[in-house]
């Protein structure tokens, strides 16, 4: 069985990264691609505006795929769907007057196949990984998502200095990345259960009541539900008061946005390889107090900004935002029965895509008021929204 889960490891880690790090190049293209043709950042708000559309409707959809269709079906066509989206596009782009609807259908399009296809890979590892070798699996496999978003800058760097690329060509290169994570998903062993596939088929709107009905019955995962979206609902801030810091404190300090940004990955990844090669069992009550130790050091390092506290913050972030998904997520396959696994996670992706907008809207409009006091703002919510989550996990306990 050991041997059959590690073998399991490398398509689901894998898969993942491949999409990750080509979605990320497409993306590092596109912001090209705009700034170099219009000059400015406005149409490039609007085509990612309504490319992120994508994640609402994916989010409502998955639960309907992911439970009631083969999970390894629903990986393998999104990954074909995108690769072809991006190799007939790659060809019929105008390079020097790109045509905006089609940049917006193929945002949209590889949105919501990302949309369905991370939660189906999150559905269908319980089921080809051991539970104890779940929480590593998770960890492991968020540290190569964490990778992607690292290295796409610098392979997207190094494609933009060879001379007379082509946003085609980044095209080209996202859908043989979709490719490799077609070939990583052709190798998962699974198998439909046969009992499932003479489930009565469900519409999406009783799919999605199902799952409220499932959460209803288990306070465990609403309450991880709660904490994503909360967590988001702060990172919406964290993005926007970030390049904000950056302009108007450290204006002089030469690249100081893409330094935050570096060492906010490098965080991550050590955030994701200390929860790989941690032995013990990560709880919820650990991880609520992990974030509640960020919401502290946002405080205290908001109070007395300078550079080194501004670094620190970014370090901090990316350690235990890492620890935070990759743990979250194995809560959630835990308490969730595998039949259900999709429209929990559809609801949860719901929650966690939804909330950001309030928060970017919110925070958009006072951090410019707040300065660097938006950190302050942040670590207390943190601390109390945690605190909160932690009071409520101890009466449950001694009840």
């Amino acid at each position: 069985m050991m041997n059959k889960s590690k073998k399991t490891y490398f398509p689901l880690v894998f898969s993942p990264f491949a999409s990750q790090l080509g979605s990320a190049i497409y993306v590092l293209g596109l912001n090209w691609l705009i700034v170099r043709t219009t000059g400015n950042t406005k149409l490039l708000g609007l085509i990612e505006g309504l490319g992120g559309l994508a994640f609402l409707l994916g989010d409502f959809l998955v639960g309907l795929l992911v439970d009631q269709y083969n999970r390894k079906k629903v990986l393998i066509w999104t990954d074909v769907v995108s690769a072809l989206m991006c190799f007939i596009s790659g060809f019929y782009i105008n390079n020097q007057q790109p045509q905006i609807w089609l940049l917006v259908v193929i945002t949209f399009i590889l949105n919501l196949m990302l949309a369905l296809n991370y939660p189906a890979a999150k559905a269908i590892a319980p089921e080809v990984v051991e539970k104890a070798h779940l929480q590593k699996f998770n960890a492991v496999s968020n540290t190569f998502f964490n990778l992607a978003n690292v290295g796409a800058p610098l392979i997207g760097g190094v494609l933009l200095a060879v001379k007379n690329i082509d946003f085609s060509e980044f095209l080209i290169i996202n859908a043989i990345s979709y490719i490799g994570a077609l070939l990583m998903n052709l190798l998962i062993p699974y198998k439909k259960n046969q009992k499932e596939k003479k489930i009565k088929r469900e519409s999406i709107i009783t799919s999605t009541l199902i799952g409220f009905k499932y959460v209803k019955g288990h306070p465990n995962l609403l309450m991880y539900m709660l904490a994503m979206g909360f967590f988001n609902f702060c990172y919406a801030g964290f993005l926007l008061a970030a390049p904000y810091i950056a302009h108007h404190f450290f204006e002089g300090v030469s690249t100081s946005y893409g330094l935050f940004l570096t060492i906010s990955a490098i965080g991550a990844l050590l955030g994701g390889l200390w929860l790989t090669f941690q032995k013990s069992e990560v709880t919820s009550q650990r991880i609520y107090y992990e974030q509640l130790i960020y919401g502290f050091v946002l405080i205290i390092c908001g109070t007395f900004l300078s550079l080194f506290t501004w670094i620190l913050i970014a370090l901090s972030y990316g350690i235990f935002q890492a620890r935070f998904f990759g743990s979250i997520t194995t809560f959630i396959q835990n308490e969730t029965d595998i039949k259900f696994l999709g429209r929990i996670f559809g609801l949860t992706f719901l929650f966690f895509d939804g909330v950001q907008p309030v928060g970017d809207f919110i925070f958009g409009f006072f951090i410019s008021s707040w300065q660097q006091w938006t950190y302050v703002v942040l670590g207390t919510f943190l601390v109390v929204f945690f605190s909160l989550l932690l009071y409520f996990k101890k009466n449950k306990l001694s009840n």
